[in-house]
């Protein structure tokens, strides 16, 4: 949101009705998520990703909680059927504002030491390691 300071995760929501929401992803509502579904995030989400409704209703309504909790589930799931497109796209900026650094090309992640390297640490000197 240019030229104001949001919340990380922060986005607008406008429905086709008129009505406007500022939906947040923080660490509270992804807790929440998982609190919820009984889920890992990871896997909330790729669900929410495949079009699962239950996984999209869970995201959606956590995302509301900090602004608008009043906003119940079920008129979660109506907003859903009527602008699933609008709710599905803010959503997904809420997710960008969330994660900003790992949207698109995220760095490969290293090696743990013990996987590189079973034996333990190697010395930089040349010969051999004494027991």
């Amino acid at each position: 949101m240019p030229g104001r300071n949001s919340i990380k995760g922060e986005t607008p929501l406008v429905l086709s009705d008129g009505r406007e929401f500022t939906l947040v992803l923080d660490m509270e509502a992804l807790v929440s998520v998982e609190d919820t579904t009984g889920k890992p995030l990871g896997k909330v989400m790729s669900q929410a990703s495949q079009g699962f409704v239950g996984a999209m209703a869970a995201i959606a309504h956590a995302a509301f909680t900090r602004h608008h909790p009043e906003v119940t589930r079920e008129e979660v799931l109506r907003m859903a059927m009527g602008d699933e497109e609008v709710l599905s796209q803010a959503l997904g900026h809420a997710v960008e504002a969330a994660y900003p650094d790992e949207v698109g090309n995220a760095p490969a992640a290293k090696p743990s030491p013990s996987k590189s390297s079973p034996r333990g640490k190697r010395s930089g000197r040349s010969g051999a390691k004494r027991a």
